[in-house]
């Protein structure tokens, strides 16, 4: 025989469940916020100021006139422990150019040097001085909350999926506690 507490372990069980479904969502987007890189594709720079002369098209190796610096570069603890990845360097066209011999990558640093080759003249870059000279980079980067611990990333992922599995549980350990009041079994 059902008593008055049946009808608020149903209603207890729904709103459970509901709070379940409307948390997951949140706690897991905040811990896939915490374990993921940003990727950057197709960052833009403009590479005029790298060459020697508009005749010549050479890339101008001398100092740090040949560098460029991407937009998200690591600072603080991520120069250390979080530094780019997937770096990828190619000219206005989307052909890529090749890492060691076209360019290099200081990865603690978000530099990329690119050196003089054929495949960096203005002319196989994309246009003349002054048209379309313009890099695009891809990459990968570590937001200011990343949890940069292999281990603690791991850790990280496990409470959405127990707080997941405790909701389902209290709702159907509420619900058979309902259905055992009505002598369903």
């Amino acid at each position: 025989m059902p008593n008055i507490n049946t009808g608020a372990k149903l209603v207890l069980a729904f709103i459970t469940l509901l709070i379940g479904v409307v948390l997951i969502g949140s706690i897991a987007t905040e811990q896939e916020n915490r374990v993921n890189k940003i990727e950057i594709t197709d960052e833009t720079h403009d590479l005029e100021s790298i060459y020697y002369v508009i005749s010549t098209g050479e890339v101008n190796e001398t100092g740090t006139q040949n560098e460029i610096t991407v937009t998200n570069y690591p600072t603080g603890w991520k120069s250390q422990d979080c530094q780019l990845t997937n770096v990828e360097v190619k000219n206005s066209t989307g052909t890529a150019l090749t890492v060691t011999t076209d360019y290099t990558v200081d990865a603690s640093t978000g530099i990329i040097s690119i050196l003089n080759t054929t495949a960096t003249t203005t002319e196989t870059f994309g246009g003349n001085i002054g048209k379309d000279n313009t890099s695009l980079i891809s990459y990968d980067y570590c937001p200011d909350d990343y949890m940069s611990l292999g281990w603690g990333r791991t850790i990280l992922k496990l409470p959405a999926g127990f707080f997941a599995i405790a909701i389902l549980l209290s709702s159907v350990g509420l619900f058979f506690s309902v259905g055992k009041d009505y002598g369903v079994w």
